[in-house]
């Protein structure tokens, strides 16, 4: 099988962008049929090009990289959605373009994938550290609260194993998931902003239509924790959050979420029709594959 490396990137400086790729390419060269697709979703800023313009050079000797842009909006889930459908491999991998990967992890993670995505049904996810040379790994743990519309996560301490273990949800920083998983999901929603909420659809909407989020435990991905100057704001943040809560959630658990976010009542309101009005035939294709709501599957995992 083939593995196609996802790269978005935006705001971030040369050269991290080409350490980030080299490291990926370094790892899988000679061992893994592999592609990597860097995507600059900086719209309008001038650095951002020029950054494209190298890594479009750089390609030109790489026949496993390809640079793309994507300028229609600014948001790290549309510049995502774009790459996958320039992608040509049978499993997708999402690293940010600010990341190392630790020596083999990559690797054994897609030998391991390639031979039981079936048995797994769902994602496979590296653990990650927050700055490249810190010593603490971490995943994520679930937080809830029902009444409110929220279903969340924190960062919770590594627990290491002899395999892959479930959890209820991870970052899609490292994330490894088969292209036919990630047509059932339809992408990311063609709605979703700059910040915030793809994490939420990802990992919750693989809930509600039964597949799980695994742990591959070892090394893991080198993550640099820094601003990127995103020039995000609340309502398009909470925006991408009512969408994702509509989409695992539908109407009942949106208007949860709309009564329980700070703001003016007219702006949630109008915030959270426009959601339901553009986000309705991707939600009805999730509907449709449902195999457990989202209160169950929280109630199966906290076990209240």
């Amino acid at each position: 099988m083939k593995l196609s490396v996802i790269v978005p990137y935006c705001n971030e400086p040369w050269p991290i962008v080409q350490f980030t790729i080299m490291n990926i390419a370094e790892e899988l060269r000679d061992r893994v049929d592999f592609q990597i697709i860097a995507v600059d979703n900086g719209m309008d800023l001038d650095k951002e090009h020029k950054v494209h313009e190298q890594l479009l050079s750089i390609s030109r000797g790489h026949p496993w990289l390809e640079a793309l842009r994507y300028d229609e909006k600014l948001s790290h889930w549309q510049a995502k959605n774009f790459a996958v459908q320039h992608s040509d491999g049978d499993i997708l991998w999402f690293c940010d373009a600010h990341c190392l990967v630790s020596r083999d992890a990559l690797y054994n993670m897609f030998k391991f994938y390639e031979q039981h995505y079936m048995e797994l049904n769902g994602t496979l996810h590296l653990p990650l550290t927050y700055h490249i040379v810190e010593y603490h790994k971490l995943i994520y743990k679930l937080f809830t609260d029902i009444p409110a519309g929220i279903v969340h996560y924190q960062f919770s301490g590594y627990i290491n194993a002899n395999g892959p273990y479930k959890v209820p949800c991870m970052s899609t920083c490292g994330m490894m998931m088969h292209r036919h998983i990630y047509d059932q999901l339809g992408g990311w929603p063609v709605e979703l902003g700059i910040y915030g909420g793809g994490e939420h659809f990802i990992n919750f909407t693989l809930a509600v239509l039964g597949y799980t989020v695994n742990i591959m435990p070892g090394h893991p991905l080198r993550h640099h924790g820094d601003k990127r100057g995103y020039n995000w704001n609340y309502d398009d943040y909470h925006r991408n959050r009512m969408i994702a809560t509509y989409m695992f959630g539908d109407e009942e658990w949106l208007r949860r979420y709309q009564m329980s976010m700070k703001g003016k009542e007219e702006v949630k309101q109008r915030i959270a029709d426009d959601v339901i009005n553009t986000c309705k035939n991707h939600r009805n294709s999730v509907r449709e594959k449902e195999i457990i709501s989202i209160e169950e599957w929280i109630y199966s995992w906290t076990g209240n």
